[in-house]
């Protein structure tokens, strides 16, 4: 299963060699050939975009109730440039930051995002880290069985301006092999029973490690009604691989949230691209986040 898994978020690449056997068969004249090879090149871009007609907001929204920005950020473990990474969110104004493998203190990396940022809670073992403008209520750590307490779950609630949503912060082990994906089984099944207890405007922000093409993520999705923050169907990429060849694993999902605006943008010296969205909360003094 975990081949099958990882193997589905890099679809995309399987098929770009279809993209020159129309062109190929029309100068070898072949005209039936050609309309088939079209025909199977329409049906991949048709796999290849139906799961985000499904799992996606596409549609902006102009909320009435309070907004809230979102980023999250991969910095890349080895990454010698958090200084000028922290730069880059700054400037992209967030109210509520997850970062994933960020192995340092955010106060030794930039005293001026820890000024900013001062309500932080982090992994036992530094590697997810939520930065926020508003006070975190009832923070915790959720673990998973595997003793990698980099993986385990961030939880917190915020109040914005009187309204409060639960956060969760994740970075996905990638399913690279079948002791891999029991940790991102355990992942995933602690956070579907986490989001099962929660009613309320709801994000769950991070480092997927899968596209909406991986089966495991989008039975994630089906089944605790997440939806990928996004103004359109066609997301941007977040991960490189190969040169300019990039798949979408860094998400914000909500429930129960308008999407106001989103955007991708360059971190320094890492190997992804950061995701920044502005959200809107409920009009509503009945849309509190709470535990059943």
């Amino acid at each position: 299963m975990w081949a099958i898994d990882g193997m589905a978020n890099f679809l995309p690449y399987a098929g770009l060699p279809l993209l020159l056997v129309p062109a190929a068969t029309l100068v070898m004249r072949h005209r039936v050939l050609a309309l088939a090879s079209a025909l199977l090149l329409v049906a991949w871009l048709a796999v290849l975009l139906a799961p985000n007609l499904f799992f996606t907001h596409a549609s902006a929204a102009a909320a009435t109730g309070p907004k809230l920005r979102v980023v999250t950020a991969n910095v890349l473990m080895s990454n010698d440039q958090l200084p000028a990474l922290a730069d880059d969110v700054l400037a992209q104004d967030p109210d509520v930051i997850v970062f994933e493998e960020l192995q340092h203190d955010v106060a030794t990396v930039s005293p001026r995002l820890a000024e900013a940022y001062p309500y932080r809670i982090s992994t036992s073992e530094p590697w997810v880290t939520i930065a926020s403008r508003f006070p975190l209520e009832d923070a915790q750590r959720l673990q998973i069985a595997s003793d990698d307490r980099g993986r385990d779950l961030l939880k917190t609630i915020i109040n914005v301006n009187g309204q409060r949503l639960t956060l969760i912060g994740v970075h996905f082990m990638p399913p690279l092999n079948g002791e891999a994906f029991e940790v991102n089984r355990q992942q995933r099944e602690l956070l579907e029973h986490t989001v099962d207890g929660v009613d309320g405007p709801l994000l769950v922000v991070g480092d997927f490690n899968a596209t909406t093409l991986s089966p495991t993520f989008a039975r994630l999705l089906l089944g605790t009604h997440l939806r990928i923050a996004s103004t359109g169907h066609l997301m941007k990429p977040t991960y490189f691989t190969y040169g300019r060849l990039g798949v979408r694993i860094d998400h914000v999902l909500t429930r129960r949230m308008d999407v106001v605006d989103d955007s991708v943008f360059s971190l320094t010296g890492s190997d992804h691209r950061g995701v920044s969205v502005e959200l809107g909360l409920p009009d509503s003094s009945n849309a509190v986040a709470r535990t059943r």
